[in-house]
């Protein structure tokens, strides 16, 4: 089991469902005065230090034999220096790089980070929160327990957390930032954090406007690349600009009237750079290229997302539930195999 606080690399869950899920029991809390803080954990280079020896235990704890879980033993790797190569040496950890595998094995050997823990913790691949409510004494010792436990979990599995980016952000009218300790580490706090390309921050959510910015550079790269100004060149625009705008926006709607301006002016430039259309209003010129504002486009979003959580959509299912491997062809004790000697198999009975 992936446990049911990871969303990263699985089945029916995204980044979307990750914030929400998450900071729903964070601002429930904080809307009927209580303190949370939030720690935002970060493994240093968490998918090159996974230890194959650990891995292989987890895959033989859910029901693989050795047999079948050898292939990832016995790697070895050399470099070339100067048109020379250097020794061959075994390769003791890490996942594969650029595979579906590779996800799938760090989730396996993550999975059990969340044993124990009494505060909400939240993963997505090797992105780590943990929120507490820490209004009383009894609840911030129970988050500092955690903490330990976090700590602990890193020592056994010999994962190293990288503590100067590990940050503690502090939300409450009556909060009263105390700090906390990450093994002997004593954690900096922070007023805004980047979340899963999202930004949480103690005032507004203002701030995650600012990917208006990086649309409106993407755009400008496509203006002076691009010399044609037919409606041919509109299609670039939906595909490079339009998802800085949207990404996540069901979460982090902009609410204010200055931030959906903000947003808007980026599309409306887009429109006039099509020749003929820079005169028209903003509506008819969107019209024209079968396009429509952001602001209906997220009112069309608000409700799609709801029916498609009440429907289930996003429901918690077990990791490798209905998943089996199988090899092509014969198993035998001398065989020698890579990732394209497997095949997956998907039972989607519920």
């Amino acid at each position: 089991m992936t446990g049911k606080s990871q969303q990263g690399f699985t089945k029916g869950k995204l980044c979307l469902t990750n914030l929400i899920a998450f900071y729903d029991k964070v601002t429930c809390s904080v809307d009927v005065g209580r303190a949370v803080d939030i720690v935002y954990l970060d493994f240093s280079k968490a998918f090159h230090t996974v230890p194959h020896s650990l891995v292989l235990e987890n895959l033989m704890r859910y029901g693989l034999d050795k047999c079948s879980v050898r292939w990832l033993t016995g790697c070895t790797q050399r470099v070339l220096v100067n048109s020379s190569f250097l020794n061959w040496q075994p390769v003791t950890s890490g996942v594969p790089q650029g595979s579906i595998l590779g996800p799938t094995l760090f989730n396996i050997f993550i999975s059990d980070l969340d044993d124990g823990i009494k505060c909400t913790l939240m993963k997505s691949a090797d992105g780590t929160k943990l929120s507490g409510q820490v209004d009383t004494s009894e609840g911030r010792a129970t988050l500092q327990e955690d903490l330990d436990r976090l700590e602990e979990w890193a020592n056994k599995n010999l994962m190293k957390f990288n503590k100067d980016k590990c940050k503690v952000l502090c939300l409450g009218k009556h909060n009263p930032g105390v700090q906390h300790r990450l093994g002997s580490t004593w954690l900096g706090s922070s007023s805004v954090e980047r979340d899963l390309e999202s930004w949480w921050t103690t005032s507004s959510m203002s701030d995650q406007c600012a990917a208006a910015k990086k649309a409106s550079r993407v755009l400008g790269c496509i203006n002076k690349g691009i010399t044609s100004r037919d409606k041919e060149v509109i299609p670039l625009y939906p595909v490079l600009v339009r998802p800085h705008l949207e990404y996540g926006v069901q979460f982090w709607s902009p609410p204010y009237k200055k931030d959906v301006d903000r947003l808007e002016r980026v599309q409306r430039r887009a429109t006039r750079m099509v020749q003929g259309l820079g005169s028209l209003p903003c509506e008819e010129g969107l019209r024209e290229q079968g396009l429509f504002s952001l602001e209906k486009s997220r009112l069309r979003g608000d409700p799609i997302t709801v029916f498609q959580h009440l429907k289930g959509s996003y429901k918690e299912t077990p990791f490798l539930q209905g998943v089996t491997w199988k090899r092509r062809g014969i198993m035998g004790a001398s065989d020698s195999w890579g990732d394209s000697d497997w095949t997956q198999e998907e039972n989607f009975s519920q």
